[in-house]
């Protein structure tokens, strides 16, 4: 949930004789979890945990009229067959398309450079240090951080500093994470609210109890939950609220000076989906529950099918249980009664007619969904780039909605990195030079590919040749080791000169 009209929070939190901060954060919690069914149906399709999985197949429900007081009204019994099988098909088509989706992202590292680096020499530093925090770590949180908000609409990121006091930062679950907004723009964010369930013992007597963090742009105000749903200022912080951090002094192992410090902002960043927020399940949840509930009804009957049934006429004296163990061990069974009849008939069922239908399903899902399935007979027989290009549109449409607002998360992200940096190492950086270039990861014809940038060479710059090249993971440290064996044939070959003054000041000499 995030809230946007400060006004009324502000008015609350002022009404401080009317009403307590205990029932502030109540509330605010009670209204975040029922705003939240979405995000929690995102992640649980994500984890094969799909509605289907809850559905009894060999249960039915039917409707029944019975009169009472000399009224007729319907009646909706549940009659369960034990005997019939009921087998779940689980079809994870969600966490297919959302992994698609990081992949085609963030499957090949993001080039994060510096504005101005290759030709100021004073921005070399910044750019070093800029590549070494764009490391492996950084690109599994950012495919993390993609997962989260295609899940759940949005995924929060935080930094914080360890014991050590150097600068961390974690993915916090968006579903512990309240967000509260500018009234002005609804764009700046103000404040957020975290919680998170602990286990308390008391009495010896296991409870689950809340834990709250109040953050603003200056500090934290944490509350715990004393008894169910009163909240009070969380006792296992003597000083409370306090600052974002403290940078402290030691002499000989002694602390002398501790100096709270702020950022200046909350230290959260929000990686939105989309425009909306919406989640990736939502356009294609309908469609996965059908291909689910379809799927393991056919299962289901092919499970119980047997190759032929009998029907049996004027046949008395025995249980059918009796007479199909008969037919079961010596496939016969003896007629007493010259009236009597024994037939056997053949079971079928409308296989066809189903799998065309999860056929169209299946279709509707990735078309909706928009991914691609790579199943499709066709997918692999138009290499050409173009074609290719063509089979990409609709996943390349969906990422398009939410790079920008990756982009400028990224740069969110560098902002801390940049903030912490300068105040340790006494620089000036601006974090405002960084640029960052998504390098998407998709099937190609890599041929193709390097003989269009071949082509391109003293067109474009070297740079923008390796983020395109098939065989490029990371540019930044492919253009280091270049620069690396550039710097080796110098000292190996500098000395010599390629191109002597002519003799005598004029003619070839032969």
């Amino acid at each position: 949930m995030y809230i946007t009209d400060m006004s009324l929070l502000n008015a609350k939190l002022s009404a401080a004789g009317v009403i307590s901060e205990s029932n502030i954060i109540k509330y605010i919690l009670e209204e975040d979890v029922s705003n939240k069914k979405d995000m929690f149906l995102g992640e649980k399709y994500y984890n094969a945990e799909q509605d289907s999985i809850h559905k009894q197949y060999n249960e039915v429900t039917v409707s029944e009229t019975e009169e009472t007081d000399g009224y007729e009204k319907e009646v909706m019994r549940t009659f369960k067959n034990p005997n019939r099988s009921n087998h779940h098909n689980v079809n994870c088509f969600h966490r297919l398309l959302v992994d698609q989706k990081v992949s085609y992202i963030a499957g090949r590292e993001p080039t994060i450079s510096v504005s101005g680096s290759e030709t100021n020499k004073t921005l070399k530093p910044y750019a070093d240090m800029v590549s070494e925090a764009a490391d492996e770590n950084f690109n599994e949180v950012l495919q993390d951080w993609i997962t989260g908000a295609s899940n759940k609409g949005y995924e929060v990121l935080h930094f914080y500093y360890d014991n050590e006091g150097e600068l961390k930062y974690c993915i916090v679950p968006a579903e512990e994470v309240i967000l509260i907004y500018d009234s002005a723009f609804q764009r700046e964010l103000e404040q957020v609210i975290r919680y998170y369930t602990v286990k308390v013992v008391k009495g010896g007597v296991e409870y689950l109890r809340r834990k709250v963090e109040w953050w603003t742009k200056e500090n934290i105000t944490y509350y715990a939950e004393k008894e169910e749903n009163i909240f009070v200022l969380d006792p296992d912080y003597p000083v409370n609220p306090l600052p974002h951090w403290y940078d402290i002094n030691l002499i000989n192992g002694m602390e002398k000076r501790r100096t709270p410090h702020f950022w200046g902002r909350v230290p959260f960043i929000v990686l939105e989906n989309n425009r909306n927020r919406t989640t990736d399940l939502k356009p294609v949840k309908g469609l996965i529950d059908a291909y689910d509930y379809i799927s393991s009804e056919g299962t289901n009957n092919l499970l119980e099918l047997v190759e032929l049934y009998w029907v049996i006429q004027d046949y008395g004296g025995e249980t059918a249980g009796a007479i199909a163990r008969k037919l079961q061990i010596n496939r016969a069974v003896n007629i007493t009664d010259s009236s009597g009849n024994v037939e056997a008939k053949q079971v079928s069922l409308p296989v066809n007619e189903r799998i065309e239908f999860l056929k169209m399903l299946r279709h509707d899902i990735y078309h909706f969904g928009m991914g691609i399935d790579v199943d499709n007979e066709n997918f692999g027989t138009a290499p050409s780039g173009v074609a290719l290009q063509f089979r990409y549109a609709n996943l390349r449409h969906k990422c398009e909605n939410m790079v920008p607002r990756l982009k400028r998360a990224i740069k969110e992200f560098f902002w801390f990195i940049t903030e912490d940096y300068n105040r340790k190492n006494g620089t000036a950086f601006d974090s405002s030079k960084i640029k960052v270039t998504i390098n998407y990861s998709q099937i190609a014809n890599d041929a193709e590919t390097v003989s269009i940038i071949n082509q391109s060479e003293g067109i474009i710059s070297r740079k923008t040749q390796l983020e395109n090249h098939p065989f490029v993971t990371d540019v930044n440290e492919e253009i280091k080791r270049l620069e690396e064996e550039e710097n080796k044939a110098q000292e190996s070959y500098g000395h010599i000169n390629m191109n002597p003054p002519l003799k005598d000041g004029g003619g070839d000499e032969q």
